[in-house]
């Protein structure tokens, strides 16, 4: 067994060896060790075009499928409630992480306060929304304490545990709770930015630790697609 990635979704695809090893068909018993290569390293090959064509496919579909992500009804770092309707205003940026996140959530959110500083008033076109995947920890008062650190453009979201989780779940975010000593614990969460057209439909993401030019170009054009 060995894993792909597809790096649309964060996701990893495994590909059994078997699968590898069965051309379709294009057995030989009488083929020479040489062809048998050739024909794997052949099989080989188209698998993983295959493999790369359909999470092509799958990006777009999902990209054109409708709005991501359920309805719900939250709390944003201001003590307000906060829906579905809210994201879906204008062009988005959502991020999913947690205030007691190590690296990536502090690496991200800083990246993002310059980014945004950098557009300057086009920043105001966006929403910008740091989700939690740890509501249990992260109450709406922890969330505005720790987000004061960053661009005030940036807004959390918690509130019911149970509410947030199934929230997180339906933009098919990964969020894997990660047990350590002496009950203190992790997540294992999806790093990238994700990219909302007006309305909710997914328009791209910009990976963890993208280069800062090329993620200001992707958040001017976001915030240009409403013009």
């Amino acid at each position: 067994m060995f894993t792909l990635f597809d790096n649309s979704l964060d996701r990893r695809v495994k590909v059994s060896k078997s699968v590898l090893y069965h051309p379709w068909g294009f057995k030989s018993c009488h083929a020479s060790s040489e062809d048998k290569y050739d024909m794997k390293q052949a099989c080989r090959i188209a698998i993983l075009i295959f493999v790369f064509v359909t999470c092509i496919f799958g990006y777009e579909s999902w990209r054109r499928a409708g709005p991501l992500g359920d309805a719900f009804v939250l709390v944003d770092s201001r003590g307000m409630a906060v829906t579905e309707a809210d994201i879906r205003a204008k062009p988005a940026v959502v991020f999913f992480g947690y205030t007691m996140c190590p690296d990536i959530c502090p690496t991200t959110l800083f990246n993002l306060s310059t980014q945004l500083e950098a557009l300057g008033s086009e920043a105001d076109k966006i929403g910008v929304w740091f989700f939690t995947v740890d509501p249990e920890r992260d109450t709406p008062q922890l969330m505005h304490d720790y987000l004061s650190n960053f661009s005030d453009k940036i807004r959390g979201i918690s509130g019911d545990p149970q509410k947030v989780h199934a929230a997180v779940r339906s933009f098919n975010i990964i969020a894997e709770k990660v047990n350590n000593e002496n009950d203190y614990y992790t997540y294992d969460h999806t790093a990238a930015v994700i990219l909302l057209e007006k309305g909710g439909r997914l328009k791209g993401k910009i990976p963890y630790k993208e280069n800062n030019e090329v993620a200001i170009e992707q958040l001017r054009k976001l915030a240009a697609s409403v013009d």
